[in-house]
């Protein structure tokens, strides 16, 4: 989103507490989000730069911050697009909203936007409800990998979950929660493994990237389903339908970093050893 017009000299300085991960503009100079990160660095996953002033960086690195945001901006922007006209005026969950990109993009189209994360992104949702006269709502809670629980009980129409199932060591366990409160559908975005049969894969497990430490629920780095795995999966938890939201040569390409996609994996083996494909998902009742 580009605050850059709405944001005061003040609540930019604000801003630049308060917003990180995702992609805001704050003003000509300033600018957030960890799509830099993702595609020009070799590991993202820790400490990842997610702020950005113009005048410490090169021109060749702003422009990449610039057009790197500007993509997964435009992502972004086109998923809500396709999700606010197939529900007009429903709810949007986020399960991991962090600074509430989709929670606010779904109230700003006229849909109902409520966002959960482990970290307090209350500050965040506070000055983009006011500089945007939004009012999505946050909850301060995460779901739990030892009970396999969703600490919220209610349905709503849409269900987000976009760059989580990656740090979690039980993703069906996880679906089977996300399906009981999604009414109408789920919107996946995220790394599927490119294969029909029915597979998941983890990394060894990431001391920075959890706090659950004790085996099984320390593997938390780049866990992935197969296409064929969430096919399934949503059959079984009685949606009827999955489509493929098309990717975009505006978004961000489909393997991260840069350097992946410039040489991407042949077979299911180079795809585990590496990484996958970066796709978006809605599952429809």
């Amino acid at each position: 989103m580009n605050l850059s017009a709405l944001l005061n000299n003040e609540e930019v300085s604000l801003a630049v507490k308060v917003l990180d991960y995702q992609p805001f503009i704050l003003s000509e100079s300033i600018q957030t989000g960890a799509a830099y990160s993702w595609a020009y660095s070799d590991d993202p996953r820790t400490k990842p730069c997610l702020v950005f002033n113009r005048s410490d960086n090169t021109e060749h690195d702003w422009k990449q911050i610039v057009d790197s945001n500007a993509r997964l901006r435009t992502m972004y922007d086109d998923i809500l697009d396709e999700v606010a006209k197939r529900f007009p005026g429903g709810s949007l969950f986020d399960v991991a909203c962090n600074n509430g990109y989709f929670p606010v993009g779904a109230e700003k189209r006229g849909m109902e936007g409520v966002g959960m994360d482990m970290g307090d992104y209350s500050k965040s949702f506070s000055l983009l409800n006011e500089v945007l006269n939004t009012k999505a709502r946050f909850i301060h809670s995460a779901y739990d990998s030892k009970k396999h629980e969703m600490p919220v009980q209610d349905e709503f129409d849409v269900v987000v979950i976009s760059a989580i199932i990656c740090h979690l060591p039980d993703p069906l366990p996880f679906l089977a929660a996300v399906g009981k409160m999604a009414r109408r559908a789920i919107l996946f975005w995220g790394q599927v493994l490119d294969t029909e049969e029915l597979i998941i894969s983890h990394k060894p497990p990431h001391s920075e990237l959890s706090r659950l430490t004790s085996f099984p629920h320390s593997f938390n780095d780049n866990t992935r389903i197969s296409r064929g795995m969430f096919l399934e999966s949503m059959r079984l938890m009685g949606f009827k339908s999955v489509t493929e939201i098309e990717h975009r040569n505006t978004w961000l390409p489909q393997f991260l970093p840069y350097s992946l996609d410039a040489n991407p994996p042949r077979t299911l083996d180079d795809e585990l050893k590496t990484g996958s494909k970066h796709i978006a998902l809605l599952a429809l009742r």
